[in-house]
């Protein structure tokens, strides 16, 4: 079992803190990432997430494992955080902080369309900036699942 040592930010009680946390998994032959969880001590409970074979669903498996009052906060629980309509890599998203879209229509507009500057805006998964929001979809469009239940 291989096993990384992160920092990676979350909401306490509504307060950022960056937790260290320790990415577990297996490499399979071909170098494909699998086997994958997550643990964590916040120092009032100890955490661990259900093993998973697809980095995103890693980190949606953390975020269910947290208690009520830890959020995670990265580009795949931000709001300006989008996957590509048209397939993307594992642990990757794209941040349209300062760029309104409506629907997936817009997004699928703007990939076509923006191809060099699509490369700018790659991020991972677990990244994380100032300028981050939570994924409200009743009030902003995101083409992300993050809220899609497990």
């Amino acid at each position: 079992m291989n096993k990384v040592f992160l920092n990676v930010n979350f909401l306490v009680d509504g307060i950022l803190r960056l937790l260290p946390t320790v990415m577990f998994y297996e490499q399979s032959d071909d170098e494909e990432i699998q086997d994958i969880y997550f643990e964590l001590n916040t120092g009032e409970c100890f955490i661990k997430s259900k093993v998973c074979a697809d980095f995103e669903y890693a980190i949606k498996y953390l975020q269910k494992s947290l208690p009520s009052n830890i959020d995670l906060a990265c580009c795949q629980s931000c709001r300006h955080g989008n996957f590509c309509p048209y397939g993307d890599n594992d642990n990757e998203i794209f941040c349209f902080k300062d760029i309104e879209i409506k629907n997936v229509h817009e997004v699928c507009l703007y990939f076509s369309d923006n191809s060099t500057i699509i490369i700018e805006r790659t991020r991972n998964l677990l990244d994380f900036c100032t300028d981050y929001k939570p994924i409200s979809h009743n009030n902003f469009y995101t083409y992300n699942d993050w809220k899609l239940e497990l």
